[in-house]
């Protein structure tokens, strides 16, 4: 395949272990360990706080052509620190080994990102970053089986998530781009009205990031909660979604093509929405079948994370000033920032309510997204590229 490239595959363990184990393995841990919803929060945000140093470090590494070093020592560092949840149960080394490990992940991904955007010409943009994002999205599908036999056997799914994340530094050197330093004044090719476009994007990006992940950072709990789903269920129910969302990630690039990546955001967050939509209702109603309606709503938000992301990655190379290796870590920062917002206010929001209530939640954090993304939904602001 053209497109595909044979370091993905190491990208795609990063994508099994963020997307796939972590979202389930790490609140169950938690949570099994008899603590409360607070302290689930906060471990989980401690995940996503180390994403936040990912535009810094990104953009350093481009500038200074370290973009290959950086790439493969965070999967050892990855691995080291997966392998220690499997071996503790204290709260502040919970905390501190989600704080590394998510870091590492984050910025392995921006890393990543930099070798698709730099490596490559400019019309090869549009269907590189979506075959890139779908290696991503089958490591997570491999990720939620893992989590769907380790959710009642947890050390194992840790143990064979570091094994594999250990792996991925042999995997991750073959073919793997030489980059030249990039000079830290050189701009990305995005013109001036795109550029005014840069602060909405942000806002919109960052509500998105905060309402999915209200939800995702401690999915299992709200689909047990709610509608009596168990964790293993729910991430077999997950992982459907990941399968069809993964397969749709070059349809999306495509679509991207043809109508712009502000409108493919938009299609995504209004599944998404309703999706949330669903659960809150057939929830609060008591609606009979409730608990068959939150397993369809929880496969069609995962299948929706494809066209949101797909887009996000096209418009911040565009939009964001800067070079590129600013610009991808910027968008993991985002969703770091978004999962941390997402993860500690409701974490108290949960304490006092329940996790049945974050559904609701997040669809009216979505909503606010919807709104202020509309002058993207108005803007062409991708250059369509030429496609195979």
């Amino acid at each position: 395949m053209r497109w595909l490239e044979p370091w993905y595959s190491a990208y795609a363990i990063t994508g099994l272990m963020v997307l796939g184990v972590a979202p389930i393995l790490m609140p169950v841990t938690v949570d099994g360990a008899g603590h409360g919803a607070t302290i689930v929060g906060l471990v989980v945000a401690a995940f996503y706080v180390g994403g936040l140093f990912a535009p810094v470090l990104g953009s350093l590494a481009d500038r200074t052509g370290r973009q290959r070093a950086v790439f493969l020592a965070t999967f050892p560092i990855m691995a080291v620190t997966v392998a220690g949840f499997a071996f503790t149960r204290e709260v502040w080394l919970w905390a501190l080994l989600a704080l590394v490990f998510g870091g590492a992940g984050s910025l392995c991904g921006t890393v990543a990102g930099l070798f698709v955007v730099e490596a490559h010409p400019q019309n090869e943009w549009n269907d590189r970053l979506s075959w890139f994002r779908l290696a991503y999205g089958a490591g997570q599908v491999v990720g939620l089986i893992i989590a769907a036999v380790a959710a009642t056997h947890l050390k194992l799914g840790w143990l064979v998530t570091a094994v594999l994340l250990a792996c991925g530094f042999l995997l991750g050197r073959i073919g793997l781009p030489q980059l030249r330093p990039s000079p830290p004044k050189k701009t990305s090719p995005t013109a001036p009205g795109h550029r005014r476009l840069f602060p909405i994007f942000i806002l919109t990006w960052l509500l998105t990031m905060t309402g999915v992940q209200t939800y995702f950072n401690v999915v299992p709990l709200i689909m047990r909660d709610a509608f009596g789903i168990s964790a293993s269920t729910t991430s077999l129910l997950f992982l459907v979604g990941a399968v069809i969302g993964t397969a749709i990630y070059p349809f999306c690039g495509k679509l991207a093509n043809r109508v712009g990546p502000g409108l493919v955001l938009l299609i995504g967050l209004v599944i998404t929405a309703i999706s949330f939509a669903a659960m809150a209702v057939a929830h609060s109603a008591d609606l009979p079948g409730k608990s068959v309606i939150g397993a369809l709503a929880l496969v069609t938000s995962a299948i929706a994370y494809a066209p949101e992301v797909v887009a996000a990655t096209m418009m911040i190379v565009r939009v964001a000033p800067g070079d590129q290796g600013s610009a991808m870590g910027l968008l993991n920062g985002i969703i770091a920032a978004g999962a941390v917002i997402g993860a500690i206010a409701p974490s108290f929001l949960a304490a006092m309510w329940g996790y049945s209530a974050l559904p609701a939640v997040a669809l009216v954090v979505l909503m606010a997204a919807a709104a202020a993304g509309i002058p993207l939904y108005r803007k062409i602001i991708w250059i369509p590229a030429h496609s195979s």
